[in-house]
């Protein structure tokens, strides 16, 4: 049934994920003052660092999506419907910007948005498995397929441990959440590194 779907399969994934980045920017409402400084173009000016945050999250997740299944040769309906799971995480995307937005100072809302977070690359990661598992049993991934995957997975990984960073940060101070989503390859080395430390440490 899924035998030749493939290219369609693709080209779904690219619809969705640019549909969502279309209805980010369209959250953001321009400020009504013309005074620079005012509370409206400081209100601006969040927004748009918000939407930046969102916006590098979803163009990440797209690279990663693109880069595991750019590698799997047949798509099976498990793998579809596990895949649109996937995409609805994702597409509540723009409702949790929004509510980041409507108070970015709020540990409430910083939570739920990093929750959110850790969640999506829980998931991912997870699919990375699922995706991985299913190409080895059918061996149709060359030697080279297999060690691209296994060091994206170890990537993705690392996203959680982000995720999971992010988490903890909105509970001290909640503006720190966008900041760690912006900046997240480089928690992701910072926190890699700190690991690589402590073992040597106990060792």
């Amino acid at each position: 049934m899924f035998e030749n779907s493939r290219e369609r399969f693709m080209a779904f994934n690219d619809g969705v994920f640019a549909v969502i980045l279309t209805v980010l920017v369209l959250e953001i409402k321009a400020p009504l003052s013309t005074q620079l400084w005012s509370s409206s173009w400081r209100h601006f000016a969040v927004n748009i660092f918000i939407y930046i945050a969102s916006f590098l999250l979803v163009s990440t997740y797209w690279y990663f999506h693109q880069k595991l299944f750019s590698r799997v040769k047949q798509i099976s309906g498990t793998l579809i419907i596990l895949n649109c799971y996937f995409l609805f995480f994702l597409s509540l995307m723009p409702l949790l910007t929004q509510l980041l937005a409507m108070n970015p100072l709020a540990r409430l809302n910083n939570f739920i948005y990093a929750l959110a977070y850790l969640i999506f690359n829980g998931y991912l990661w997870w699919l990375f498995h699922v995706v991985y598992r299913d190409q080895q049993q059918a061996h149709d991934w060359s030697a080279t397929d297999i060690r691209e995957a296994q060091r994206l997975l170890k990537v993705v990984r690392g996203t959680v441990v982000v995720g999971g960073i992010a988490c903890l940060a909105a509970l001290v101070w909640g503006p720190l959440v966008p900041v760690i989503v912006i900046f997240s390859p480089l928690v992701r080395d910072v926190a890699k590194a700190i690991k690589k430390f402590w073992q040597q440490y106990q060792a």
